[in-house]
C-alpha cells in the first residue's frame, strides 16, 4: 500500500508540474501574440484608405494583392505601417487587372496624401509618362525612393532636390533625358544615387561633390560630357564608383586620390586621354576592381596600382599605354582578372595562364612581335653593313 501511495503521490506531482510548464507556455504565447497584435495596428487614417483605393485603381492591381475587405496595414502586401499610419509602399512584383496592363500610366496621384510615407518602391513595375514635380514638393518625408525599370521618361524634375531626407535614389534603366539637376547636390543625406542606363546629357554636377555621406555613385550608360568633376574627390565615404559608357573626356583628375573608401572604380568607354596622375592610386588602398578601358589614355601604368595586394580586377584595355610589362606572377594572386589587350606594351612573359583566373593580352603579343621583327631587321641591315666594311677593306 505505501509503495502504491509513493507512487500516486509522485505521479501527481509530475502532473502539477507538467500542468505548471503548460500554463506558462501558455502564457508566453498570448504574450507574443499580445506583442504581435500591437505591432499590426489596423489603419487609422481615413484619408489614407481612401487614398490606397484610388491608387489601387489608378495602378490597376488585382483584388488579390490589395483585397477591400481587409486592413491594408495587416493584409496588403507591400503596405508597410507604423502606429496605424502608411510609411512604406511597395508596388514592385505586384500584379495588374488585364485593364491594367493595357493602360500603363504613372498614375500615383495619391500619394501626397500619405503625409509619413518614407518609402516609395516600384522598381520594375511599368509607369510610363514622367516624374511629376510634386513628387519633390509633397513628399517630404521620402527616405528611399527607387523607380527603376519603370519606362519613366521625359525629364528628371529639380524638385527631387527638395527631399531633404532622401538617402536611396534609384532612377536607373528608364527613358528619362537632359541633364541631371544641380539641385541634386542639397540632398545631404543621400548614401546611393544609381542614374544609370539612361538617356542623360550634359556635365555631371560639380556639386555632388557637397553630398559628403554618398557611399554609391552610378551614372554609367548614358551620354554625359565634359571632364570629371575634381570636387568628386571629396567623397571620402564613396565604395563604388561608376561612370562607364558616356562621353566623358578629358584626363583623370588626381583629386580622385582622396576617396579613401573607394572599392570599385569603373571609368572605361569614354574619351578620358593622358597620363594616369602619378600619386592617383596612393591612397585608394581599398582598390579591388578597376576598369580603365577603352580611353585614350597613354604613358606608363603607375606601380602603385600594380602593387595593390587588394585588387582582384583590372582592365586598362584598348588604350595607348606603353612601358615594361611587370612579372605578373610575382603581383597578382591566382583570382586575378585582368585586361591589358590592346596597348603597347613589352617585356618579357613569365607566368602560365593557368595561375590566373582570367587573362587578356591580345595584341600585346603582336606589339612584342612586332619588336621582334624589328629587331631582327635592324640586326640584318648593321650585318649588311659590317659585311660591306669588311669587303671594302680587303679591296
Amino acid at each position: 500500500m505505501r509503495i502504491k501511495f509513493c507512487i500516486h503521490t509522485i505521479s501527481s506531482m509530475v502532473n502539477m508540474e507538467a500542468q505548471e510548464i503548460q500554463l506558462k507556455i501558455a502564457f508566453i504565447f498570448l504574450l507574443i501574440n499580445s506583442v504581435l497584435t500591437q505591432q499590426q495596428v489596423r489603419l487609422s487614417s481615413d484619408s489614407e484608405w481612401s487614398a490606397l483605393l484610388e491608387l489601387r485603381s489608378s495602378l490597376g492591381l488585382r483584388a488579390k494583392d490589395w483585397p477591400k475587405k481587409t486592413d491594408p496595414c495587416i493584409e496588403w502586401n507591400g503596405v508597410k505601417c507604423q502606429n496605424g499610419r502608411v510609411v512604406g509602399l511597395t508596388i514592385s512584383g505586384l500584379s495588374r487587372t488585364r485593364r491594367g496592363r493595357l493602360n500603363p500610366r504613372f498614375a500615383v496621384d495619391s500619394l501626397p496624401k500619405f503625409t509619413l510615407l518614407e518609402s516609395f518602391n516600384s522598381s520594375g513595375f511599368s509607369l510610363p509618362g514622367s516624374i511629376p514635380d510634386w513628387f519633390g514638393q509633397s513628399l517630404g518625408a521620402l527616405r528611399v525612393l527607387d523607380l527603376r525599370s519603370c519606362s519613366i521618361t521625359g525629364l528628371i524634375p529639380s524638385t527631387l532636390g527638395m527631399l531633404s531626407s532622401l538617402s536611396v535614389l534609384n532612377l536607373s534603366q528608364n527613358l528619362l533625358s537632359g541633364s541631371i539637376p544641380s539641385s541634386f547636390s542639397t540632398l545631404r543625406n543621400l548614401t546611393i544615387l544609381d542614374l544609370s542606363s539612361n538617356y542623360l546629357s550634359g556635365p555631371i554636377p560639380t556639386g555632388f561633390g557637397s553630398i559628403s555621406g554618398l557611399q554609391f555613385l552610378n551614372l554609367s550608360y548614358n551620354s554625359l560630357t565634359a571632364s570629371i568633376p575634381v570636387q568628386l574627390g571629396k567623397l571620402s565615404r564613396l565604395v563604388e564608383l561608376d561612370i562607364g559608357f558616356n562621353s566623358l573626356s578629358g584626363s583623370l583628375p588626381e583629386e580622385l586620390g582622396g576617396l579613401r573608401s573607394l572599392q570599385k572604380m569603373l571609368v572605361g568607354n569614354n574619351g578620358l586621354e593622358g597620363p594616369l596622375p602619378a600619386n592617383l592610386f596612393s591612397n585608394l588602398t581599398q582598390l579591388r576592381y578597376v576598369v580603365l578601358g577603352r580611353n585614350n589614355f597613354d604613358g606608363d601604368l603607375t606601380n602603385v596600382l600594380w602593387s595593390n595586394p587588394q585588387l582582384g580586377f583590372l582592365d586598362v584595355s584598348s588604350n595607348n599605354f606603353t612601358g615594361v610589362l611587370p612579372d605578373l606572377a610575382t603581383i597578382f594572386n591566382a583570382s586575378t582578372s585582368f585586361n591589358f589587350s590592346n596597348n603597347l606594351f613589352y617585356g618579357n612573359l613569365s607566368f602560365r595562364y593557368g595561375d590566373f583566373h582570367l587573362v587578356d593580352l591580345t595584341l600585346f603579343f603582336i606589339y612584342f612581335l612586332f619588336c621582334l621583327l624589328n629587331i631582327f631587321f635592324i640586326t640584318m641591315k648593321l650585318l649588311k653593313l659590317v659585311m660591306l666594311f669588311i669587303f671594302l677593306l680587303y679591296l
